[in-house]
């Protein structure tokens, strides 16, 4: 009787053991789905292909480097048509977005997650809309014009601000404008040169440079900031040296109200020209 008892039960226990074993299975298959994947991901409705980001955090610096690397040149490669998936972007687009990228390559990884996110939309229009985009989000903020060569220049003391340059945040330039050649205001003013005239003073005054230290005639520089619109004046004379606080622009012209008689100095066939110089500040 006891036999035949554990044998029901031996009985009853192997039939349980599949049931489990396929409950188990289904647990696994559900932690699966519910996993985020990385790489290529195929779509059962016929869409593109999606590509996913590795995962990051799991890397070292070194490998993380690679990989943001192979992960733009998936996505790119799809966006040249590669997988044969229907995707296929503008040559000149991609060639903007990898550039980009190369140069701001922590970047690339919110860049690859947003993909996937415009990929799994599956709106073409919107998708492209989107890339053509990125070249101006991913430099936002930045400043793409340093000024971090020497520019060679002549004074116009018939105009007013003249030759204006971009200037990033933090670009320390020189000024310089040559010493010895010599201008007047008019008819009856002294002959001077870019250190102005030192008897007429402009400080507290409407011209363009009223600080301390500025004169008529003398070459000054303005400098004015991109985002606030603030303007600056800065008395150069011979040589000034200025660190933009923000990026923006500067121009130079002599410290004057009105141009129309003003003259060069001329001894027998020469003529004074003052030559201005603007370069990166040692």
């Amino acid at each position: 009787m006891v036999r035949t008892h554990m044998v029901a039960l031996a009985a009853a226990a192997a039939l349980m053991m599949p049931l489990a074993n396929d409950a188990e299975a289904k647990k696994r298959k559900k932690k699966k789905r519910g996993e985020v994947p990385t790489g290529w991901v195929d779509s059962d409705d016929g869409a593109p292909a999606c590509y996913f980001q590795p995962k990051w955090d799991a890397l070292n610096e070194i490998d993380r480097r690679m990989k943001r690397s192979e992960a733009m040149d998936e996505v790119l490669n799809q966006w040249r048509g590669q997988r044969d998936d229907g995707v296929s972007f503008g040559e000149d687009l991609i060639d903007d977005v990898e550039t980009t990228l190369l140069g701001r390559p922590e970047k690339i990884e919110a860049f690859v997650a947003a993909n996937t996110e415009q990929c799994l939309a599956n709106n073409m229009g919107a998708w492209q809309t989107w890339a053509k985009g990125l070249k101006a989000s991913l430099t936002a903020g930045e400043c793409n014009h340093p000024l971090d060569y020497t520019m060679f220049d002549y004074l116009d003391i018939g105009a007013g601000w003249q030759r204006p340059l971009k200037i990033c945040k933090g670009d320390r330039i020189e000024i310089s404008g040559s010493s010895k050649d010599q201008y007047r205001l008019s008819d009856d003013s002294p002959w001077i040169t870019v250190l102005g005239d030192p008897d007429q003073p402009t400080s507290g005054s409407e011209w363009p440079c009223n600080l301390e230290g500025c004169f008529a005639g003398m070459l000054i520089m303005r400098f004015v900031g991109k985002g606030s619109g603030m303007e600056s004046v800065v008395p150069v004379g011979v040589r000034a040296a200025f660190t933009a606080p923000e990026d923006g622009v500067i121009s130079y012209r002599i410290n004057e109200t009105s141009f129309y008689d003003n003259t060069w100095h001329k001894s027998g066939s020469v003529i004074d020209s003052v030559s201005i110089e603007v370069s990166p500040a040692q």
